[in-house]
């Protein structure tokens, strides 16, 4: 992942949500060999390459990842927090049983807490926020070019986070932060088909005029049909 640059836009207002997409949500707000580790980790056991019971040797692991032992004890330290690797006292971290379905309790989450907060934004959200959005949806026009997939991925991040922002509730907004951490995995782990992108892409400006009228049940059922068809969107099985 390359390091954040600094923005030459004018600086944004006190309290106004800065925008975050993939890069800077991957595994955090930056980018480090932690991050990195972690998720390779992460990705081998919802591959079922390290199965629920699995032990993690650290030595082993820094061998197989091509890295030294700090970064991978420190990753294996954010996997015990999290809840996918499991670790009793003078014990060996091993894989938690069930771990390999992270990103499917990942969504499962996500349909409770993003219906609700679309609900809530649709009355909160600014027009200055309203505005960006529609200029990144004008700026995706699947097909134009090669490079209409990043930007649909970016308005993904976009209108989500921006929902989240303007939920008016922190401990909703960090929940969803936390789970869109896991979205690049997600897209590492099962690349996008162009006819899902665009199904998606069109679900997402369905939520983007629900926000525009300020009509919360809209932004709320149209928020969960997307969130339910999303699954339908990636057959893999343990990948959404």
């Amino acid at each position: 992942m390359k390091p954040l640059t600094k923005s030459t836009k004018k600086p944004r207002p006190p309290g106004e949500p800065r925008p975050v997409g993939p890069q800077q949500l991957a595994h955090g707000a930056g980018s480090s060999r932690v991050d990195e580790v972690y998720a390779r980790i992460l990705a081998q056991i919802i591959r079922g390459e390290l199965p629920g019971g699995a032990e993690l040797k650290s030595t082993q692991l820094a061998a197989s990842l091509g890295v030294s032992r700090t970064p991978v004890v420190q990753a294996l330290a954010r996997l015990i927090a999290d809840g996918i690797v499991t670790q009793r006292m003078n014990m060996r971290a091993v894989v938690r049983p069930g771990a390999e379905n992270w990103l499917i309790e990942v969504h499962e989450l996500r349909l409770l807490l993003e219906p609700a907060a679309a609900a809530r934004a649709a009355g909160r959200i600014t027009a200055d926020a309203l505005a960006q959005l529609a200029q990144q949806a004008a700026e995706v026009a699947p097909h134009a070019d090669g490079q209409w997939l990043a930007r649909a991925r970016q308005f993904d991040f976009a209108i989500h986070l921006s929902i989240a922002d303007h939920a008016g509730n922190q401990p909703m907004r960090d929940a969803i932060y936390k789970c869109w951490q896991y979205k690049q995995l997600s897209y590492e782990l099962s690349p996008d088909r162009v006819d899902s992108v665009v199904r998606g892409f069109e679900e997402h400006l369905t939520i983007l005029e629900a926000l525009k009228a300020g009509d919360p049940a809209t932004a709320s059922a149209a928020m969960e049909l997307h969130l339910r068809l999303a699954k339908s969107y990636r057959p893999e099985g343990r990948v959404i």
